[in-house]
């Protein structure tokens, strides 16, 4: 037995055993073992009372009460800068608990975050003139003026949610503005940032190369922007609205804006041309099923097979929640079984795409009863 069997026999060894302590629920699916780092520590919160959160400086009055609160009031400042994840949702996605996945899986590793939505009815104020925010499950805002739901209004709607966390939280290195059908892996982002000046105006994620002069980024996957393009653009928003342009189509908006202020468009493609941030889903991207449109639209050649995907990928956008789940459990095992090995048998080797992808359609094998690893994978 070679190797690679060896690894993969390994891997399948692991899986199965995981397998015992994953439980399935109404609520999504929750790992029980903390090899994973997909954190249980939602059970341990208790929300008491649900009102309009304070600012930073005034965290002593706050009217939120859990058991065990989060604590937000400062950016956890280290070697790694700090992201502060601004996440679209909508009503839909919280009653079907697509959001709550999403804050489980990797919401909650940001330095602070804020879903942004209609909030649900018996949640929403009488008074909807100013933005309020509330925690249920997890911290939700609903911007000022929002009264429904619509893609003609998603502009308006991340404009003023970008005005109150500028007001509230403005401290953080980077702000990542993203889509909760999304999967992010915070660590290879922070660690994407690590070498990355915050005080320069330019933003990072899949890059477009038209309709804005300069170019944009694609909402899906997420875009970050620096400090310093974030305070920029915010400040002109707060001495008037229409400073940045309003089609309706948020990306191309705050894109447009950054631009208008002189804000670069930085390349965020690894060493080898292979995108970080995926604008399809991961087997999309893979399977190089890309749509006609895209060839035109991407700044980047597009590529498929092993060579599609950045080995640190940071975002991958149509992920359902078994989806997001499976990507980082396919990338947890990866990481822990390569731990292991340098761990007993000194072998040391970095985490690849290929394995991850190969981990990912195995997991999707055994949770579906099938066995397409073969035909997708080949070898």
């Amino acid at each position: 037995m070679n190797l690679q069997s060896k690894y993969f026999f390994f891997i399948l060894i692991l899986v199965i055993v995981l397998i015992v302590f994953m439980i399935q629920s109404e609520n999504g699916i929750v790992i029980k073992t903390k090899i994973f780092s997909i954190a249980d520590s939602f059970q341990n919160r208790q929300l008491v009372q649900s009102e309009s959160y304070q600012s930073e400086s005034d965290q002593s009055t706050d009217p939120i009460r859990y058991t065990s609160k989060p604590d937000y009031s400062t950016p956890n400042k280290s070697v790694y800068p700090t992201v502060f994840c601004l996440i679209k949702t909508h009503p839909n996605n919280i009653k079907s608990n697509k959001s709550l996945n999403t804050y489980r899986v990797w919401g909650q590793k940001c330095d602070n975050y804020r879903f942004v939505t209609l909030l649900l009815e018996h949640l929403r104020p009488k008074n909807q003139s100013e933005t309020v925010e509330v925690f249920n499950n997890f911290y939700m805002i609903q911007p000022k003026g929002l009264t429904k739901e619509s893609h003609g209004n998603l502009t308006l709607k991340l404009y003023y949610s970008m005005i109150y966390v500028y007001q509230k939280l403005p401290s953080y290195d980077w702000y990542y503005i993203v889509d909760d059908d999304a999967y992010v892996n915070v660590a290879n982002l922070k660690n994407f940032l690590k070498d990355k000046s915050s005080n320069e105006s330019i933003t990072f994620g899949y890059n477009f190369k038209v309709i804005v002069k300069g170019g944009y980024h694609s909402g899906g996957p997420g875009y970050v922007l620096s400090n310093a393009a974030f305070t920029t653009i915010t400040k002109a928003m707060v001495e008037k609205i229409s400073n940045c342009p309003n089609t309706g189509i948020d990306d191309v908006d705050i894109n447009a804006c950054v631009r208008k202020y002189n804000g670069k468009l930085g390349k965020s493609i690894d060493e080898k041309g292979r995108e970080r941030f995926l604008v399809l889903s991961l087997m999309g991207h893979f399977l190089g099923q890309y749509p006609n449109w895209l060839h035109s639209y991407a700044e980047n050649p597009l590529k498929k097979g092993f060579d599609c995907c950045a080995d640190s990928i940071i975002a991958v956008h149509y992920m359902s929640p078994r989806d997001v789940f499976r990507l980082d459990l396919a990338i947890e095992i990866h990481k822990n079984a390569l731990n292991l090995y340098q761990k007993f048998h000194i072998l040391q080797k970095p985490v690849t795409f290929k394995n991850i992808i190969k981990n990912y359609v195995l997991l999707e094998d055994i949770e579906y009863d099938r066995n397409k690893y073969k035909e997708l994978i080949g070898d």
